[in-house]
C-alpha cells in the first residue's frame, strides 16, 4: 500500500475523533473570575501589575492623604505576595485544556526487505475519547476551587490591610492625644511654679508636676515612633514599601454598624462566602475523580492493519485493549473514595468555622459599640466638665494638686479609651465583613442572590 494512502487514513481517522470530541465538555476557563467577583464583593476593581514593577491604582491620589479604600484598593493591585496566587489560576486553566486534549494516535510500520511483507499499523486510542468528558468536567471543577480560594485571598488581604489601615490611624490619634496630654501637663507644672512663688504649695507637689510633664514627653516620643512602625507594616501590605514620599493617614472614624441581625449574617455568610464555594467545587471534583478512577484501567484501541506484500495489499481493521484480570486500579479507586470523604469533612469544617467567624466578628463589634457608646455619651462629658473645674479651682488655690492629678489621668485614660475602642469598632467591621464574604454597605441580599449562582450542586454533579 502506498505510504500517501496510509497517511490519509490515519488524518481521516484523527479527524474524525476530533470531529466528535468537539461535541463533548470543552474547558470552561474564566481569566477575570478574581477581579469580577472581588469587584462584586468589596466594591473595589483591582489592577493588574506585571513582576517587579510598583504602581500607584488611577483612583488613589497619595497627595491627599492614604484613605482605608484607597490603602484596599492598591493593596489588591500591588500586593506581590497576592500576585503570585493569583497565577495559580493561569496553571489550573492549563489543566483544563490539557484534560480536553484527545491523546495522540500510534502508528506503527515494519519495511519490506527480503521475502517479508511491509506492515503498517495504526493505533487509535478510543478510551482517551470515551474518559475524555469526566476529564474535562474534574479540571473544570478543580478550575472554579482554585478561583474561589483566590476570591478568598482577595477577601483575607483586605481584612488585612483594613486591621493595619486602624492600626496605622489609631497610633496617629494617640499622638495626638499624648500630644494634648503634654501641653496639660505643662499647663499643670506652670501653675504649680506659679503657686510655689506665692507660697502656696510645697516644692515637693511642684516636682510632681515636672516628672508628670516628662513622663508625658517620653510617652509623646513613643507614640510618634509607633506611627512609623504602623505605617511600615501597611506600606508592605499595600506593595509600596519604597514608596519616596511618607503617606499621610486619615481619621479615625467611627462604621456605621450592619443593618442585619447575627443570625441573618450567619445564614448569608453560608451563602455567600467564596472559600465554602471553594469546599463545594473541591467536593464536586473529588466526587468526579471518584467515578473516574474506576475506569482508569481501561486501554481501548482502534486498529487498521495494512499488509503490503508483492503485489498484493491486505486491510484489516480490529480492537486492541487491556484485560482486567489483575490491575483495576483498586489503590487509585481507594485513594480516590477517601478524597471525596477528606473534601466532604473538610467542606463541613469550613461552614462550621465560619458560623464561629460571623458569630465572634457580630458580638465582638456589638460590644465595642456598647462601650464606645457609654464613654462618648455618659464618661467623655462628665470628664471634660471636671477637669475644667479642677483646672479653675486650682488656678485660684482652692483645690488640692492630687485632685487635679486624678481628674486629668482619668480625662487621659477616656479618651485613649473612646479611640481604642473606635479602632476595635473598625476592627470588628473588618473581621465581619470578611466572615460574610462581602461588604456590608451593600444591600443585604442583593449579594448573596447574584453569589448563590456561583456554588455547585451539593450531590457534585
Amino acid at each position: 500500500m502506498d505510504v500517501k494512502l496510509l497517511t490519509l487514513t490515519a488524518v481521516v481517522c484523527c479527524t474524525n475523533l476530533l470531529s466528535v470530541g468537539c461535541r463533548t465538555p470543552q474547558p470552561c476557563c474564566d481569566p477575570h473570575m478574581v477581579s469580577r467577583q472581588v469587584a462584586c464583593r468589596i466594591s473595589k476593581s483591582m489592577e493588574t501589575v506585571p513582576p517587579c514593577q510598583t504602581r500607584v491604582p488611577s483612583g488613589v491620589i497619595l497627595e491627599d492623604g492614604l484613605s482605608e479604600d484607597e490603602a484596599v484598593l492598591t493593596a489588591l493591585s500591588n500586593n506581590s505576595a497576592f500576585q503570585a496566587t493569583l497565577a495559580q489560576l493561569g496553571a489550573a486553566g492549563g489543566d483544563t485544556v490539557q484534560a480536553s486534549l484527545l491523546a495522540n494516535p500510534q502508528f506503527l510500520t515494519y519495511f519490506p526487505s527480503g521475502a517479508k511483507e511491509g506492515q503498517y499499523t495504526l493505533y487509535a486510542p478510543i478510551e482517551s475519547y470515551l474518559l475524555r468528558p469526566a476529564r474535562v468536567k474534574v479540571a473544570n471543577r478543580e478550575y472554579r476551587r482554585v478561583g474561589e480560594q483566590l476570591v478568598q485571598n482577595g477577601l483575607n488581604l483586605s481584612r488585612d490591610v483594613r486591621l493595619a489601615y486602624a492600626d496605622w490611624v489609631l497610633a496617629k490619634e494617640q499622638t495626638n492625644l499624648a500630644n494634648e496630654a503634654q501641653q496639660i501637663r505643662d499647663q499643670i507644672s506652670s501653675l504649680t511654679n506659679d503657686r510655689l512663688k506665692d507660697g502656696d504649695i510645697s516644692e515637693l507637689e511642684t516636682i510632681s508636676a515636672k516628672v508628670d510633664a516628662l513622663n508625658a514627653k517620653a510617652n509623646l516620643g513613643v507614640q510618634q515612633a509607633s506611627i512609623n512602625i504602623a505605617e511600615a507594616r501597611l506600606a508592605t501590605l499595600i506593595g509600596l514599601p519604597q514608596l519616596a514620599q511618607p503617606l499621610v493617614p486619615g481619621e479615625l472614624v467611627t462604621p456605621t454598624p450592619p443593618i442585619q441581625t447575627e443570625e441573618e449574617l450567619v445564614e448569608e455568610a453560608l451563602v455567600c462566602r467564596p472559600d465554602l464555594h471553594s469546599a463545594r467545587w473541591a467536593v464536586a471534583a473529588a466526587s468526579e475523580r471518584s467515578r473516574l478512577s474506576r475506569w482508569l484501567w481501561l486501554r481501548l484501541d482502534g486498529v487498521l492493519d495494512v499488509r503490503d506484500g508483492r503485489g498484493y495489499t491486505h486491510t484489516g481493521s480490529g480492537l486492541r485493549f487491556d484485560v482486567p484480570l489483575f490491575n483495576r486500579n483498586q489503590g487509585g479507586i481507594l485513594r480516590a473514595d477517601w478524597e471525596l470523604n477528606a473534601a466532604m469533612h473538610n467542606r463541613d469544617a469550613i461552614s462550621d468555622q465560619i458560623i464561629a467567624d460571623v458569630r465572634t466578628a457580630y458580638r465582638q463589634l456589638d460590644q465595642a459599640y456598647k462601650n464606645l457608646t457609654i464613654l462618648k455619651q455618659d464618661v467623655e462629658p462628665a470628664l471634660v466638665e471636671s477637669l475644667q473645674i479642677a483646672k479653675k479651682g486650682f488656678e485660684d488655690g482652692g483645690s488640692d494638686y492630687l485632685i487635679v492629678l486624678q481628674t486629668t489621668t482619668q480625662y487621659l485614660t477616656a479618651k485613649g479609651q473612646i479611640l481604642a475602642q473606635t479602632a476595635a469598632c473598625n476592627r470588628a467591621v473588618a473581621e465581619l465583613e470578611r466572615s460574610v464574604g462581602r461588604s456590608l454597605i451593600a444591600p443585604p441580599l442583593a449579594a448573596a442572590e447574584v453569589l448563590a449562582a456561583t456554588s455547585p450542586p451539593e450531590d457534585g454533579n
